[in-house]
């Protein structure tokens, strides 16, 4: 078959998988095609150490890549196109001009209308990292992680206009480990997808595919995460705030606030211990980089932190003289609003 792949995703093995069943990718979408930064090993080395000397933030921990998807595409000579609207009809008409059976989606950023969804022969499908009819809508390995979930999941679903609301056509169960951590996650979910992905386009080829209509009664909707949403609320347990965490390393922290300053915690971890009389939020503890604090139930150690806007050593100077002593309490934010799910029908 004819497809047209419609995805930001930089680690995932679609391509070469699709290729081996004998289908033939005729362009690849993304809303920009820009590579980002790429530096040798020598130019690496001078920016880490200027960022030493000028105390640079803390830098973003990657996940190692299993597979480089603008490589293959390069080696493949396959066309990238860059397109902000796939509902423009300068876009639909190039699409046209394809004669696809079907398009293949998986973490794009734009809802597709009924024009586009009509072009190819078969209609479109769409991976969505989560088991549908729960956890509908954007960053749902998010709201995963952040509300403590032990299964996830990945679902192929025929696309329509409603957001995440197609028949299903195939499914698989993750299991959430118990310290995984949402890039560690998301690179799972995107692999299992490539799988997922190519043996339901197969099964579309025979004319074998079985679609199930989605269950609207079970159906929950998580929308955008906002600002609130990665606040510590230090009336929570220290599970809850170590969840939240999770959801966002490596690449991010979680923000508290403590004395008016904002403090990003990049990693904590439980510890067990009697109540000591202490209040959510209370210091309970201080030693050079690391804090005890007091949650709802159970103590967070706190094991590398930053005052903003500082950094490096500077940050580690200004701990002991920012930081208040054993006995002060973290600023105390008001729950956030996002994780409670949406019904939708």
């Amino acid at each position: 078959m004819r497809l047209l792949v419609l995805s930001q995703i930089a680690d995932w093995d679609f391509g070469p998988r699709v290729k081996a069943g004998g289908h033939e990718i005729v362009a690849w979408v993304r809303p920009t095609w820009t590579r980002g930064e790429r530096y040798s090993e020598g130019a690496q080395a001078l920016r880490t150490t200027f960022r030493t000397i000028f105390s640079g933030p803390e830098p973003i921990r990657a996940i190692p890549t299993k597979f480089d998807t603008w490589t293959w595409l390069e080696r493949e000579k396959i066309p990238r196109i860059p397109c902000p609207n796939v509902n423009a009809p300068k876009f639909i008409e190039y699409v046209k001009g394809l004669n696809i059976d079907l398009i293949v989606s998986s973490i794009f950023p734009q809802i597709l209308k009924a024009a586009i969804l009509r072009t190819p022969r078969l209609g479109a499908i769409n991976c969505h990292p989560s088991l549908l009819p729960r956890y509908a809508g954007p960053q749902p390995e998010f709201w995963m992680l952040k509300n403590g979930e032990a299964l996830a999941g990945i679902t192929v679903h025929m696309m329509t206009e409603g957001i995440d609301a197609g028949d299903i056509v195939a499914q698989q169960e993750l299991i959430v480990g118990e310290h995984e951590n949402i890039g560690q996650l998301v690179q799972r979910q995107h692999h299992a997808a490539a799988r997922l992905l190519t043996e339901t386009v197969n099964a579309m080829a025979q004319g074998t595919i079985e679609r199930k209509p989605q269950d609207l009664v079970e159906r929950s909707y998580f929308g955008k995460r906002k600002a609130t949403d990665i606040m510590v609320d230090w009336n929570g347990s220290a599970k809850q705030i170590l969840n939240l965490l999770r959801a966002l390393q490596p690449y991010e922290p979680v923000t508290a606030s403590l004395n008016g300053h904002t403090i990003k915690i990049y990693e904590a971890k439980l510890q067990e211990g009697a109540a000591s009389g202490g209040v959510p939020g209370q210091i309970m503890a201080k030693q050079p980089g690391k804090l005890l604090v007091q949650t709802g139930k159970g103590y967070l150690e706190i094991q590398s932190y930053e005052i903003t806007p500082f950094h490096g050593w500077i940050n580690r100077l200004l701990q002991k003289v920012l930081v208040p002593s054993v006995g002060y309490r973290f600023d105390l934010f008001p729950k956030a609003s996002g994780p409670t799910p949406q019904s939708t029908s």
